[in-house]
């Protein structure tokens, strides 16, 4: 019996160890061959080019992403011509200029591009489907001193209604605007209109 019993334990040891060997061989194979299977694969699939196009999107200047809270606009600068006007005496702009000395080139000042930014901004809370949803949401605005509006918007998944805010007049106000919502807990962005 002792016998029988160290013969069983040998032909369990046995088959452990063939299992272990036989695990660590598929762990090596797919090692081995897996990234070379992905990597074929990943250079016989053709990358396209990916463009992203928004309805709607006229403006083609640098300005500002519509949706970062954080930007606050810069005031337009003006053209070089009227600061340097403004900056000189009215006496010394009309006096003649002495033609005969030789003049050292002034530098050259560029004026900053002008920035067509919109006046118009809000704050998106979101766009919902169920209109319970955004009665409430509403309740919340309101209660913070915000006055809501309602859009409704077709979308590939039926008709949904996008919640916003009153219309500010400067991307700061809609910004204070966004973080005191943020601050009592709903979400949302700045957009420009």
């Amino acid at each position: 019996m002792q016998r029988d019993q160290s013969d069983q334990e040998l032909n369990f040891k046995k088959r452990a160890r063939r299992r272990l060997v036989g695990a660590i061989a598929l762990v090596l194979l797919m090692v081995i061959l897996l990234p070379m299977l992905l990597k074929d694969r990943a250079a016989s699939s053709p990358q396209e080019k990916i463009t992203i196009t928004l309805p709607n999107d006229t403006s083609t200047t640098t300005s500002p992403s519509d949706f970062d809270s954080n930007i606050v606009p810069s005031e337009v600068a003006k053209p070089a011509e009227e600061t340097q006007a403004e900056a000189m005496p009215a006496e010394v702009a009309d006096e003649p200029v002495d033609t005969e000395a030789p003049a050292k080139p002034a530098p050259e000042v560029k004026a900053p591009a002008k920035i067509d930014t919109p006046h118009k901004f809000y704050v998106q809370i979101g766009v919902f489907s169920d209109p319970a949803n955004v009665k409430q949401l509403q309740t919340k605005l309101s209660d913070l001193g915000y006055k809501s509006q309602t859009e409704k918007i077709k979308t590939d998944k039926g008709e949904k209604i996008r919640l916003k805010t009153q219309i500010f007049a400067e991307r700061n106000e809609a910004a204070i605007a966004l973080e005191n919502i943020k601050d009592a807990g709903l979400t949302g962005m700045v957009v420009s209109q």
